[in-house]
Parts: structure tokens; sequence; C-alpha cells
């Protein structure tokens, strides 16, 4: 079991279905956790901007970057209801925690200390935090994929060259 298994529980769900956790994540460095909530008017304003960062980054406008390998955007919903919920999911083309699992939706953002929504924090494949104001660097630089891309991989460098 790998730790995002531990981390986010054997399932994601998109619009497409639910698939085994390892399979969505298979290869993945860097897990954008974006907690959010359909009521939520902030998040109703940046969830679309973020939603075409990670369409552009799927297409692979730059090739030469390794963003649509590595990176993966996975939705943390705060929503109350199973309706809500679903309305989130539809809007956007990420992964998501199944709203059946709201008790470790509730865990991730005690551990993240997540203080209000919307939040992006980036993480690596061993959950340890990367980048904690990621709804900052996309609202930043929505237009430069290489900027992002550029600061979550210097985000990693010095994760790693800690001791």
């Amino acid at each position: 079991m790998t730790f995002l298994h531990k981390l986010l529980g054997s399932a994601l769900i998109s619009r497409r279905g639910e698939v085994p956790t390892e399979q969505a994540l298979e290869n993945k460095t860097t897990i954008g956790l974006y907690f959010t909530a359909s009521t939520c008017r902030p998040c109703q304003i940046f969830t679309p901007v973020l939603a075409t960062v990670y369409r552009n980054m799927q297409l692979n406008a730059y090739r030469d970057l390794a963003m649509k390998d590595e990176m993966e955007v996975v939705l943390i919903s705060m929503d109350k209801s199973p309706l809500a919920f679903q309305d989130t999911l539809l809007q956007t083309p990420f992964w998501a925690l199944p709203f059946r699992r709201r008790e470790e939706a509730k865990e991730l953002w005690k551990r993240y200390d997540v203080k209000k929504i919307p939040t992006l924090i980036f993480v690596n494949e061993h959950g340890e935090e990367l980048e904690r104001n990621g709804r900052t660097l996309v609202e930043a630089h929505y237009t430069d994929l290489r900027k992002i891309w550029s600061e979550i991989q210097r985000r990693h460098e010095e994760a790693e060259a800690m001791p």
C-alpha cells in the first residue's frame, strides 16, 4: 500500500467513475489537494481557473514539461450533501475523494491545517507539503504553466535536500 493510498483511501472518483487510488495517481510525484465547496463564492471563482490550468496541463501545451505525467489534482470537497458534491464534481476535470469518505476529508483538513476554502496545497508522493499557497501560485501564474511547474519543482528540490 502506497502512502497516497493511506492518505487518500482505496479509490478516487471523477466524472468518468471510480478507480483505485494507485491507478489514478500512478507515477505522480506532485498532488494538488484542492479543498473546496460548491456553496463557497471564492471557490466558485477559483475552481474554473484551476480547471483551465489543469486542462492546459493535460493537453500538454508545453510538451517539454513533465507536468502532465507527474502532477495530479485531487478535489477534497467540503460540501454537506451528495447533490452539492456531485455539482462540484461535474464542474471539474479532477479526481476527487468520494463524498462517502467525508471523515477522511475532515482528517485531511486537520492534517494540512486548512483554515479556509478554497485552499490548494501541493504535496509530494509521501504526503509532505511542498507548497501551501497553491491557490496564490495558480492565480498569479495561471497563464504560465512553466512558472507554476518551476516553482513546484523548486519546492521538490528543497524538500529532498532537507535532512
